[in-house]
């Protein structure tokens, strides 16, 4: 019951609320998709979670996707063993990386200034990365071989949801933590579509055929009289 809902129920859910939701919000609410920049309240611990957090993700989800766009290609890399082992470590490097960014996002979301613009999906969508990089980590270093069983179960699951003929059978037998990794990346795809995190998603084209914005100071006359 729990891998069906886990690999079944919740992806479909999730991908319909991705799909209805972000459109809508991004054509009738605009003004609540960006984020707030809140390095105007806090900047100093900014840097050491911001940069790691985006190389780390940025780079595991395209180590995610081509894996899944182009299994056989990635096969073919990995057939060596040696190259394998780099890729690993590679991979591994770049969790342990997000897990730091994200560690650090954390604290100066719960410590510092910016918790007076925060919310509640803040705290929420910060956890469920929180979890995706400790369970990745996990997997990193206790199930070894990940990019090898990721392409002979994961991937042809995901096929089988686009296709509607679901293949729990392909997952059921994974370990636990994989499964808590799955479950969490699919609730962040579902949740994502309510927060002013969904700005990601938006490629700001159009800013590269904006005018230049002219900045000009106000003095206060009063003020330079005194």
């Amino acid at each position: 019951m729990l891998d069906l809902l886990i690999f079944v129920v919740l992806p479909y859910i999730s991908i319909a609320l991705a799909l209805v939701v972000t459109p809508y919000r991004y054509i009738s609410g605009r003004l609540t998709w960006s984020a707030y920049s809140t390095q105007f309240l806090e900047r100093k611990s900014l840097f050491w979670g911001s940069v790691p957090w985006h190389y780390g993700v940025i780079l595991l989800l395209a180590g995610h996707a081509l894996g899944f766009l182009f299994p056989s290609a990635v096969q073919s890399l990995l057939s060596s063993f040696q190259r394998l082992i780099v890729m690993e470590s590679l991979a591994l490097g770049l969790g342990l990386l997000t897990l730091l960014g994200t560690a650090v996002l954390l604290y100066r979301r719960v410590f510092t200034s910016i918790r007076t613009v925060s919310n509640f999906a803040d705290y929420i969508i910060v956890l469920l990365v929180l979890n995706q990089a400790i369970t990745g980590v996990y997997m990193g270093l206790f199930a070894r071989w990940g990019m090898e069983w990721y392409l002979h179960t994961a991937v042809p699951w995901l096929y089988s949801l686009l296709t509607f003929q679901p293949n729990v059978a392909l997952v059921s037998g994974l370990p636990f933590v994989f499964k808590i990794h799955v479950l969490g990346a699919f609730l962040i795809l579902a949740f994502l579509p309510f927060t002013k995190f969904v700005h990601f998603l938006f490629l700001p084209l159009g800013f590269l055929f904006d005018p230049p914005i002219l900045y000009r100071w106000i003095k206060d006359r009063r003020a330079k009289k005194v």
